[in-house]
This record gives structure tokens, sequence and C-alpha cells, in this order.
């Protein structure tokens, strides 16, 4: 049901607007419904305020309900994050699923890696050219804290999924490094103009390549030192 706190914004909308919006069962469902609806508008007003009045329209309810999102066009992007991170997160989830059912075969580290992060990635395709914008969005103070945590929650689960399950240092390293892969790839997709993104598949391939050549090199590195140190 509708807190105080929505009530005072919608003293403005008319009486129809207000029963429709009393079918949500808590603000916080108002709000998500709301934000999932703007992003339709977003290749047209970018991530605005304005696409999340659009969207309050399609719900029939009144644009004055922006009032709601203090943060205004930084909750929609890291709606849309949030979003995009869940549904990598069901794929995986399904994928690790199968393969403990035998119904599909285990994937290489570094294969399964660079298929994450490049479902992931294919996910900002519909809003790649303002996606710049959402990026410098995130940059500001009041949304960085937040963005990092939720790159921070989608390399962990990748690793996660692909196997994961180490309790040293190496743990923090693994996810500094996917993050920069992902970082870095986000960077070369939008000003990719090859078909269907080849170059920046291939870019990921590499760096995933190269990552997790490197860290097989210093594990390997690391035994050999500690049988030298039992002689």
């Amino acid at each position: 049901m509708y807190t105080a706190t929505q009530e005072s914004y919608s003293s403005s909308q008319s009486d129809q607007n207000g029963e429709k919006a009393e079918g949500f069962e808590s603000e916080e469902q108002l709000r998500q419904q709301l934000l999932s609806a703007a992003l339709e508008f977003v290749p047209v007003y970018g991530w605005s305020v304005e696409a999340i009045a659009e969207g309050a329209k399609v719900l029939d309810l009144s644009p004055a309900l922006t009032g709601m999102f203090r943060h205004g066009p930084g909750e929609l992007v890291l709606h849309f994050v949030s979003q995009c991170n869940k549904q990598l997160s069901e794929q995986l989830s399904d994928q690790y699923q199968k393969v403990q059912l035998g119904d599909q075969e285990a994937k290489q580290t570094d294969r399964f890696l660079k298929d994450a992060v490049e479902a992931r990635l294919r996910m900002l395709i519909p809003y790649i050219d303002s996606w710049p914008q959402a990026m410098s969005i995130l940059l500001l103070p009041q949304n960085i804290a937040e963005s990092l945590r939720s790159l921070t929650e989608m390399v962990d689960e990748i690793w996660y999924y692909a196997g994961d399950r180490s309790i040293d240092s190496s743990w923090y390293t693994k996810r500094a490094i996917l993050a920069g892969i992902y970082n870095t790839t986000e960077l070369v997709l939008l000003q990719d103009s090859s078909p269907d993104y080849e170059d920046t598949w291939n870019f990921l391939e590499n760096r995933v390549h190269d990552a997790t050549n490197m860290a097989h090199s210093a594990k390997q590195l690391k035994n050999l030192s500690g049988i030298g140190q039992h002689r």
C-alpha cells in the first residue's frame, strides 16, 4: 500500500491516476516498474527525468511521480545495470544447473569468462548511442559507490559460476583483473563499427586469454618457489 511519502507525491495526480497507483503493493514496486517502463524511452530522451516521465505515462500515472527519484537519471542507469546483472546471473545459474545435471559440458575457464562478459556487454547494445552519457552519470559522486558495488557483484558472480572457490589473496586479484577487462572492453565496444561488434569480441577474447595465461604462469611459479623452499 502507499506510504506517506508516496501520498505526498500523489497529491497532484488525478483521481483516476491515484486509483491506478494504488494497485502497486509498495513504493519500491512502483519505483521499479516506473524505471523499467522508462527504459523504453531512453533511445529518444536519453538517461533523463524526461524518460522517467514518459514511463509514468505508459503506466497511466502522473509524470509528477518523477519527484520520487532524488538522483533522477542516476537511479535510471543504476536500475538498468541492476536488471542486466540479474539477467546475467540467471543465465549463468541456468548454465551451471545444466552442467551439474550433465545436460551441458562445462566450458574451459577462459571460454566461460569470455562468453559471460560478452553476454553482459551485449545487453548495452540497444542503448549504445546513449551509453557514454550513462557512463558519465555513473561516475557522479552520488552514484559511483553503487556503480562500483554493482561491478564488483557482477564479476564475483561470473567467477563463482566459473568454478572459482578461492579464499586466498587471489580472490581479489582475479576479480580486479576481470573488472578491468570488462571496463576496457566496454570502451572498445563504444567505438566499434565492425559487423556485430566482432572487433570487440576478439579484443575481449585476447584479454581473457592473456589474463588466464598470466594467472596460470603465476601459479606455476608459486608452486616452483614452494618446492625450492622445502629443499
